[in-house]
């Protein structure tokens, strides 16, 4: 029987600091990204895989609570993908975001996507696709049994980036010491 990804009948909202394992092969996940990364890591073979949704922070005094944060939400996505049965010499990864969303607040998005392409280079994991960089938002919709994704870039009309957006956002991202949180 040849399986699809389209045929998925849910779909989980993987926000800010979330790691998902796919339970079944046709489980979809979706994420919003604008200076974050998704990352899919996924095993072609065992049709295992999962995503996480990370933002690096980027200030002069970092969190000590943050530091380690997002190595440990990429070695989370990487064992909860061993839980379930991937194997390590088989694991792919894609990833999406680091847009620069606001003119003049740092490099926040190019240094996620440094930060993702850096691990999995020291894990020895192969980045078969990337979309990364830009100065849109992304909606992205994965499938990482099968490893495939989906990727819209949002228009800056769209309601969820639009100019009011961007005053909250710039607004927030200056009370927060130049951290974008999208």
């Amino acid at each position: 029987m040849t399986h699809s990804p389209t045929s998925s009948l849910s779909r989980t909202l993987v926000t800010q600091g979330e790691v998902r394992v796919a339970e079944t092969e046709h489980e979809c996940f979706s994420a919003i990204l604008g200076s974050c990364i998704a990352t899919v890591i996924w095993d072609p073979e065992a049709m295992i895989g999962g995503i996480n949704h990370l933002l690096t922070p980027k200030s002069r005094a970092p969190d000590p609570a943050r530091i380690g944060h997002d190595v440990n939400l990429m070695e989370l996505l990487i064992n909860g993908v061993f839980a379930a049965g991937g194997a390590r010499e088989r694991l792919e990864a894609k990833m999406f975001g680091g847009a620069q969303m606001i003119n003049g607040l740092g490099s926040t998005g190019a240094a996620n996507a440094a930060f993702v392409e850096k691990f999995l280079k020291d894990e020895g994991i192969i980045c078969t696709a990337r979309s990364t960089g830009g100065t849109h938002a992304r909606r992205i919709r994965a499938w990482p049994a099968f490893g495939r994704v989906q990727q819209i870039r949002v228009r800056q009309d769209d309601p969820i980036t639009g100019s009011a957006r961007q005053d909250a956002l710039r607004a927030q991202a200056l009370r927060l010491s130049g951290i974008e949180l999208l």
